[in-house]
């Protein structure tokens, strides 16, 4: 963590003010939420994702607390608890967010608190808020100076759909999911062996009688623990589900066994998708035909190219969208287009990012979905591409008391020059000037 000094802080306030002007003008409004949140809210909003990073701790009541890694969920939470849920929500945020790293880390030599400056559209469906959010983003770049940005677009929605086409278990397409990024670095024959050890890839013909009995024999289990009353209970989020229902869910979720040969075709059709990258009309024409191969309608698709289109609408040019389908960033949390953004051709670093998240009210423990998506731009990031940038900076002029004049001649100078919006100040000097002789 460092100490932020006049200059710097100066700098970081000028672009807050800027980027707020900017979204305003589009309706979003401000929101603060709470520096310290309970764990439970970052837990359930990132699947665990972020809690090796969580400074959190047991505060003096006895409950688990941290400082917040992100803005989202509390926002979310927030709105959640004051509007409608059929209301259209527009909210912008700014503050201090705390992610620790240890220093062997990939982003170990970054700082443990940054600034984090977001909006969140709640309510909106896709393509077309798709299409604003992504602008805005580029939007608020250009307003303070930076015309460089590029914004590289994924999309969960189209991997999850692609796995529903395959007869695979939760737990299966759950590997697969988090395997994404090992697949785009090439890393397949490391994950085909996590696989096989983990009993996906196997000889062994699956038998269905012996999956059917397992169900049964599960279901069995489920309702005499229930009967039994031994502590297990339905979360209040059930919906219209019967208990008969959700026993015969879960029991077929948990006995459910993979067939090898559909598990095969899933991952080999993940491995080149989450390959393909580039220029968004060569990448979709790629994507397309990967599906396709593996008999996979190309249809799946159609969203990720009409979020591009609205983005188009909102004008943000071709050159500066390209698409990457192996974007694995927070794949838990998102459940469409997700994207990130970064100076010109330069992916090393990004500057932010966002996307869709229309699961994550439930995953909050509301029984219902809403809509959603947002971005955040690393704040310190940004500026220090704007510094690199040459950006405007302050200057103050020091009066100094001429010989013969007085204090009050330099400080009426001085009044004259903040009249015109100048920055002045008086340059006091030690002398005997007021002492008695």
């Amino acid at each position: 963590m460092q100490d932020i000094g006049p200059a710097a802080l100066a700098e970081r306030d000028a672009a807050i003010t800027t980027l707020r002007e900017i979204f305003g003008l589009r309706g979003y409004d401000r929101a603060e939420t709470p520096i310290l949140e309970q764990t439970e809210l970052y837990i359930r909003k990132s699947g665990g994702a972020l809690s090796s990073k969580l400074y959190g701790f047991s505060e003096p009541g006895g409950l688990d607390v941290s400082l917040r890694p992100e803005f989202t969920s509390a926002i979310l939470r927030q709105v959640a608890n004051t509007t409608a849920s059929d209301s259209q929500i527009r909210i912008m945020y700014d503050g201090p967010v705390f992610r620790y790293a240890r220093l062997e880390d990939a982003d170990g030599d970054k700082t443990r608190q940054f600034t984090q400056l977001g909006a969140e559209m709640i309510g909106a469906p896709a393509p077309s808020a798709d299409g604003e959010i992504i602008a805005m983003a580029l939007e608020g770049l250009e307003a303070l100076g930076i015309t460089g940005g590029r914004v590289v677009v994924g999309h969960v929605g189209v991997v999850l759909d692609a796995l529903a086409e395959f007869k695979l278990s939760e737990r299966a397409k759950l590997f697969l999911i988090n395997s994404i990024g090992e697949l785009k670095s090439g890393e397949i024959e490391a994950v085909s062996n996590k696989a096989t050890a983990l009993g996906f890839i196997t000889e062994v013909v699956v038998d269905d009688a012996k999956a059917a009995a397992d169900r049964e024999r599960i279901a069995s289990t489920i309702e005499q623990v229930l009967a039994e009353g031994m502590g297990v209970q339905f979360g209040k989020n059930t919906g219209v589900r019967t208990p008969a229902e959700i026993v015969a869910r879960l029991s077929r979720k948990m006995s459910q066994v993979d067939n090898p040969d559909d598990f095969k075709k899933a991952f080999e059709m993940l491995a080149k998708l989450s390959q393909v990258s580039g220029p968004a009309s060569i990448a979709l024409e790629q994507g397309a035909a990967i599906l396709s191969a593996a008999g996979i309608s190309a249809n799946l698709i159609t969203n990720l190219s009409e979020i591009l289109k609205s983005a188009e609408i909102e004008g943000v040019s071709n050159d500066r969208l390209s698409i990457d389908f192996g974007m694995a960033r927070g794949i838990a949390y998102y459940t469409g287009m997700l994207f990130d953004i970064y100076l010109d051709d330069d992916q090393s670093e990004t500057l932010g990012g966002g996307g869709r998240y229309d699961g994550l009210t439930r995953a909050l423990g509301y029984d219902y979905d809403v809509p959603s998506l947002g971005f955040a731009y690393n704040l310190d990031s940004v500026i220090a591409v704007v510094e690199s940038s040459g950006g405007p900076s302050q200057t103050t002029t020091l009066i100094s008391p001429e010989s013969g004049e007085s204090i009050a001649s330099a400080v009426a100078k001085a009044k004259v020059l903040r009249a015109s919006g100048q920055r002045a100040a008086i340059e006091f000097q030690n002398s005997s000037e007021g002492q008695g002789a």
